[in-house]
């Protein structure tokens, strides 16, 4: 179990990835939608907590953008960069 310093720092830090390299509606500089993308930090979260492959995860992506934002065009090879920068993110021993 990830004790709850590091969960908090995870989440900060894919909360920072999503903004500064997913962002696909573009809303980085936008200071007042900085929790934009908070509703995808808990799934992405156990993603990379529970080491699921690459796939899934640009999978989820793409599932947010096309299915749940209503965008319509993400590919998985849109995804990679944003999968990259999430798994350079340092995970706990323990995970």
């Amino acid at each position: 179990m990830i004790e709850k310093y590091e969960s908090r720092r995870i989440r900060r830090e894919i909360r920072r990835v999503l903004l500064e390299v997913w962002d696909p509606i573009g809303i980085k500089g936008e200071s007042k939608a900085q929790d934009e993308y908070d509703m995808y930090l808990g799934h992405i979260f156990e993603l990379i907590t529970q080491q699921k492959s690459d796939d899934e995860i640009a999978d989820y992506l793409i599932w947010a953008v096309n299915e749940n934002m209503g965008l319509g065009q993400a590919k998985k090879q849109h995804m990679l960069e944003t999968v990259r920068a999430l798994r350079k993110i340092p995970l706990p021993e323990t995970v």
